[in-house]
């Protein structure tokens, strides 16, 4: 559980470099650090509904191990969905799902019923 504070994005990325170590995949730590980082930031930033009293205010972290393959994914109450962005050379933002994709062999998101949603991303 990620809870809205700075600090969550580095506790994410501690949590998968240390799980990946336990694995012995730490092959993958320094990719999967970066598709982590963007993903818990995204999900903190975009998915959080702090207007909202009656939603849950933390994000979930998982991660999920197929032989070679490591799922790492994000729970989030929001509804927005993400989306590739074509951010301008000045813009200080708007490249983390680029970074994501070109790292990860697949990526994606699905709805969550009754709100919210989950991000993915699958790294070998």
């Amino acid at each position: 559980m990620l809870p809205p504070e700075a600090s969550s994005v580095h506790s994410a990325r501690s949590f998968a470099a240390g799980t990946l170590a336990g694995w012995g995949l730490t092959e993958l730590a320094e990719n999967m650090e970066l598709v982590v980082s963007e993903l818990a930031t995204n999900a903190l930033r975009h998915g959080l509904c702090l207007d909202d009293p009656r939603r849950q205010r933390t994000v979930h972290m998982s991660l999920v191990r197929r032989g070679p393959l490591v799922t790492s994914a994000f729970t989030d109450p929001g509804s927005s969905v993400p989306v590739l962005r074509y951010p301008g050379p000045l813009d200080t933002g708007g490249l983390g799902l680029h970074i994501v994709e070109s790292l990860s062999l697949r990526w994606g998101w699905s709805a969550l019923a009754p709100h919210g949603k989950i991000v993915w991303a699958v790294l070998s």
